[in-house]
């Protein structure tokens, strides 16, 4: 007998986990049946995480502020999740256009309400020059601020909501923390946590399409032999990004929304050696932004270096790691040395290293308008698609967070509607 009381969640990352695990709590859902599917073989999504030794790196996100992710903190204060502080919030060896740039900014923005169809560079180019526009963008370190869908309310948000940076913005004093076990420790407990009170979990589940028909949902997968399988379900959440979203034909974003969307590439590069050698150079917990394909180079603790870098340059490290290694670490070491002007040859060898590229590591909704629904939804609510992208938080674990909780939201909704209207007839 087909049992027709399923919810399905598509998607294990933190908006999906945070839906599963809302849902688990609710009493609606006690005669319901909540499985979640996971295309690949691992929770957590854009949390992803690693051990090198003894301690975690974060290939994906990695940081969190409680002033600007009071969801993040509160949940992981919760969880009794350790924590560190995140250190890199101020500049060494800074940019020759740092100076007087927060004023500059803090003046600029005063005029981008009058800016609603153009993008960010072509705002800066029209108040401060060509020449002047490229050095500015290149001072803040995030490439993205060139591409022509990021508009002025999308630069500044950019520029206040990131350690590196805020130093530019009202957002000075901000504090920012990261997990000691990195992200990853957030989804494991969220996934033990949804597991504990009875969601199934099937990982190696790629959703190839649905079917909806009267009140159910017939989802097709593909399982890590490629074999069809096939799920019924009365209510299914898409906890899918936008770019996941448009491969599957379901004509997305056009009869879904009246918002479009785009994504930008990320890549963190991670260097390892047997000592650490920048204790020499007082950069130890610094961070300094430069104007060569590293852009932002992180000197973390005793531990590592690392950098990170988004579009054009995100491209270009994936191109890079396609070559040797040693060509890579040549490279990556030349740029470290060009960077703090010293010779290569004083530097030593990297004994490892690690880096991932992220082809849409950050989506968002091109229109900058406070109106986006917090979900998606079609047959009659029987569907609905969620994620960061959709909230003003894209690109952070907080915007996963509500992402997950107002699709939760929207099928509690529905559940107490129907709930009441079968009182009703009843007493009818």
């Amino acid at each position: 007998m087909i049992n027709n009381k399923v919810i399905s969640i598509v998607g294990a990352g933190i908006s999906g986990l945070s839906c599963a695990l809302k849902l688990a709590g609710s009493k609606l859902t006690k005669d319901y049946t909540l499985r979640v599917f996971e295309n690949g073989e691992r929770i957590g999504g854009r949390a992803h995480s690693i051990k090198v030794d003894d301690f975690s790196i974060d290939l994906g996100a990695g940081r969190f502020s409680p002033a600007l992710h009071p969801n993040v903190a509160q949940l992981l204060s919760e969880l009794k999740e350790e924590i560190e502080v995140f250190p890199f919030t101020k500049i060494v060896c800074p940019h020759p256009q740092h100076e007087g740039l927060k004023e500059i900014l803090a003046q600029l923005k005063l005029k981008i309400e009058n800016s609603h169809n153009e993008s960010f560079f072509q705002f800066l180019c029209q108040h401060m020059g060509n020449e002047k526009s490229h050095a500015i963008i290149n001072a803040l370190g995030y490439d993205s601020l060139y591409l022509p869908q990021i508009s002025p309310k999308i630069a500044y948000d950019i520029i206040e909501k990131h350690p590196e940076i805020q130093c530019f913005s009202e957002n000075e004093g901000y504090e920012w923390f990261n997990l000691v076990d990195g992200f990853a420790a957030l989804a494991k407990s969220l996934y033990q946590q949804a597991a504990k009170s009875g969601v199934e979990f099937y990982f190696e589940h790629q959703l190839i399409n649905f079917q909806t028909k009267s009140a159910n949902t017939l989802l097709e997968f593909a399982g890590s032999e490629q074999q069809e399988i096939w799920h019924n379900s009365a209510y299914t959440v898409l906890a899918l990004p936008p770019t996941a979203m448009s491969s599957l034909n379901i004509d997305f974003p056009n009869s879904w929304s009246d918002f479009s969307y785009g994504s930008i590439p990320l890549f963190k590069g991670f260097i390892f050696f047997d000592h650490p050698w920048w204790k020499d150079y007082e950069l130890e917990n610094k961070v300094t932004i430069v104007d060569n394909p590293l852009r932002k180079i992180y000197f973390k603790s005793e531990k590592y270096i690392f950098f990170y870098t988004d579009s054009a340059y995100a491209d270009f490290w994936l191109e890079e790691t396609n070559k040797s290694e040693d060509e890579y670490i040549n490279t990556v070491m030349g740029l470290i040395a060009k960077a703090l002007n010293i010779s290569i040859k004083e530097l030593p060898r990297p004994v490892s290293n690690k880096f991932k590229y992220w082809p849409s590591g950050v989506e968002f909704a091109l229109e900058t308008s406070p109106d986006h629904p917090p979900v998606l939804s079609k047959y009659n609510g029987k569907v609905i698609a969620t994620s960061d992208a959709y909230t003003p938080h894209c690109g952070w674990m907080e915007g996963g967070i509500i992402a997950g909780r107002n699709a939760a939201d929207h099928i509690l909704k529905q559940l107490e509607k129907s709930d009441v209207e079968k009182v009703a007839a009843e007493m009818n």
